[in-house]
């Protein structure tokens, strides 16, 4: 039987720090970072030093009713937590130009100027992110004569490439899917570059 989370709204607020939540979650203070910082648990991240991030209620119950149902789907990559020798992530080492191409490819039929929302669909980042990113001056936006505030497709696309290199263990669940995706497709174009005479039989299969 599903536990009943209700109690939850009746101890906490609609908003909680992310203090609270490693003690609601019973996990500890960095695998609960861990779970913002890859959009485990959607939140708003301020980049402040302090009370950096604002997680709903709502979006901790989904956590943890998605826990206990199908645990595979929000599960932490094993050793994450390890304390071993630093590695260099190798998506650090993405090929700007290349992984640029790809998202020009893959949202061509994506409007040339995007809302936050478009941008939250696109890249799996909360509106409140979106806006530090902005206020930052990380994402350049506009805003239209009716006060709404966009960025164009070609600006979040080279955006999307200096985070995806700047922060690779950060990255939204969504993010991370684009990225693997490119890789993929890297590694797939390789094989046929090897093997040419593969190639009939290569699209035949997929």
């Amino acid at each position: 039987m599903a536990t009943d989370y209700t109690y939850l709204y009746e101890e906490y607020p609609e908003v909680i720090s992310a203090d609270q939540l490693y003690r609601i979650c019973h996990i500890s203070k960095r695998k609960a970072k861990w779970l913002l910082e890859h959009g485990y648990i959607p939140c708003e991240d301020s980049g402040k030093k302090t009370r950096r991030y604002k997680i709903r209620m709502n979006d901790v119950i989904d956590y943890l009713r998605t826990l206990e149902a199908a645990p595979d789907l929000v599960a932490t990559p094993v050793g994450a937590f390890n304390v071993k020798r630093k590695q260099l992530n190798p998506v650090a080492q993405i090929c700007q130009k290349e992984f640029q191409r790809f998202l020009y490819n893959i949202w061509t039929d994506e409007a040339d100027i995007l809302r936050i929302s478009d941008v939250q669909v696109l890249l799996g980042y909360s509106a409140g992110t979106i806006r530090q990113w902005i206020l930052r001056k990380e994402l350049r936006s506009t805003r239209l004569p009716c006060g709404i505030q966009v960025t164009a497709k070609e600006w979040l696309i080279d955006f999307t490439v200096r985070y995806t290199i700047k922060n690779p263990s950060r990255l939204s669940i969504t993010h991370r899917k684009l990225v693997e995706q490119h890789f993929c497709d890297c590694s797939q174009k390789s094989q046929l570059e090897a093997y040419p005479h593969c190639k009939l039989s290569y699209k035949k299969i997929f």
